[in-house]
């Protein structure tokens, strides 16, 4: 038996990384909500912070669709319950269209969810010293695996009569309808960082942001055109079991969750499935929080900036205690990435700048001027952690350009990428009574047990 879902949907991509395709995927939403639509937001790819920026706009949760990470019926399935109640879905891409996992056009990449997804392509490109040669580069986008690309947005032409020349050409030879375009100077700037863009968080004039690309979209971009695109998609069929087990008469147990600046790479489904398990979350803030949450039979320190507010984690002593504190009377913690690093004795910055941080594990935290193991891998359990036990594998995803300079090699985890047809095999990840901590990042759906085994923890030791 399975379920559906009629969702008008589109897919926002481009034929490579800084097209336009956040931009654009944040201006239609803004737009589309301004309409008095209820849209409902969705990334390809494990990022976190441009699902902020959606989650900001739309005031729902941007749910990740990964095509690596994820099986395929577990992404049908994330798509409909999300879109249930929406009138309308924005997904937005990952890099070029076929980029995901390695050569294959298909899998982990954009292109590969539109497919499964039956979602209307919108691409976003910039034509740049391009004239005829963009509806060339246009049919091999769409041809190349049988994508449905059906609209083509122009990101910054040279001047109106450039965009002209540009939509005529694919329209003429292509087949494929140019709704619009995005001016050159459209009054707007999202700032970036060494790991993206700067969070929806710090980004003070956000609310500007938005009216000014909910303008833009109205000026420049056929809107009632892109509707139309959108309610051409087919049915999404997926089993209609529910994808969060747990019942709500279960045992619960109360978990404190970091979030604030510092601290806020969280995947949604990461924490509704904590949720659905019986955990009550209470979020805290390292940053300015004197004490973490009362009571609580476990802690999640999730990824973000710790060395963009080192300082400012430093100076919170009595936080950094009390988490120190909890860890050595055997409080289950789960530390991933950026909370790994928080976690150990200090980190020095790039100037040399020594800042103190919890000292669970006595390793250092440096930032490095290139990312790290950066990528898709699939990571063994080589030791029993409060997440799972030695043999157990899941799907993960490491972007982080900071590493733990550490004397032992009393490793959690074994990580396997494969390059060049050749598997590469690392290790990382350290546990000390129950915590741990390792730099990937997991998505919980790819393998649920992490997330029974955490809960299971955190009853035990609440008792």
């Amino acid at each position: 038996m399975s379920i559906s879902s009629d969702v008008p949907r589109l897919m926002i991509s481009a034929p490579a990384s800084g097209s336009g395709k956040t931009t654009l995927s944040m201006g239609l939403l803004a737009a589309f909500c301004r309409r008095g639509l209820s849209v409902q937001p969705y990334k390809i790819g494990p990022d976190y912070i441009d699902p902020a920026f959606h989650s900001k706009i739309t005031g729902r949760p941007s749910i990740n669709l990964d095509g690596w990470l994820l099986e395929e019926y577990c992404i049908r399935q994330l798509f409909s319950f999300y879109g249930a109640e929406a009138q309308l879905a924005v997904i937005e891409g990952v890099m070029g269209l076929y980029d995901g996992y390695g050569a294959h056009p298909l899998v982990g990449s954009t292109a590969g969810i539109a497919k499964l997804l039956d979602a209307p392509v919108i691409l976003v490109m910039e034509a740049d010293k391009m004239a005829a040669s963009a509806a060339a580069l246009v049919h091999g986008l769409k041809n190349f695996q049988n994508v449905a690309v059906a609209g083509v947005v122009i990101n910054r032409p040279s001047s109106t009569n450039h965009y002209r020349i540009v939509k005529d050409a694919i329209e003429n030879y292509v087949g494929v309808k140019v709704l619009g375009y995005l001016p050159y100077r459209g009054g707007i700037e999202l700032k970036s960082r060494h790991l993206g863009l700067v969070q929806s968080s710090e980004t003070e004039d956000l609310s500007q942001i938005i009216a000014r690309l909910a303008d833009l979209m109205e000026d420049y971009i056929d809107l009632d055109g892109l509707l139309e695109l959108a309610r051409s998609a087919g049915t999404v069929q997926c089993p209609s079991f529910d994808i969060w087990p747990g019942k709500e008469d279960m045992k619960k147990t109360n978990i404190a969750v970091a979030w604030d600046k510092a601290f806020s790479f969280y995947y949604h489904e990461n924490l509704e499935i904590l949720r659905r398990l019986g955990g009550n979350l209470h979020f805290f803030s390292p940053l300015k929080d004197a004490s973490i949450p009362k009571h609580c039979a476990g802690i999640y320190l999730g990824g973000g900036y710790p060395e963009v507010y080192a300082q400012e984690l430093a100076a919170n002593c009595s936080l950094r205690q009390e988490i120190l504190t909890a860890a050595e009377a055997g409080v289950p913690i789960y530390a991933e990435c950026g909370g790994y690093m928080y976690l150990n004795r200090n980190f020095t910055a790039k100037d040399g700048e020594v800042f103190d941080f919890v000292g669970f594990f006595d390793g250092e935290a440096v930032l490095t001027d290139r990312l790290q193991n950066f990528g898709y891998t699939q990571i063994t359990g080589i030791q029993n952690t409060v997440l799972f036990s030695s043999g157990d594998r899941i799907r993960a995803h490491e972007f982080h350009k900071s590493m733990i300079k550490r004397k032992d090699s009393d490793y959690c985890v074994k990580t396997e990428k494969i390059r060049n047809g050749k598997v590469l095999e690392s290790y990382c990840g350290r546990k000390k009574k129950q915590v741990f901590g390792m730099y990937p990042h997991i998505y919980f759906p790819s393998n649920i047990n992490f997330a029974h085994n955490f809960i299971g923890r955190c009853l035990e030791y609440g008792g």
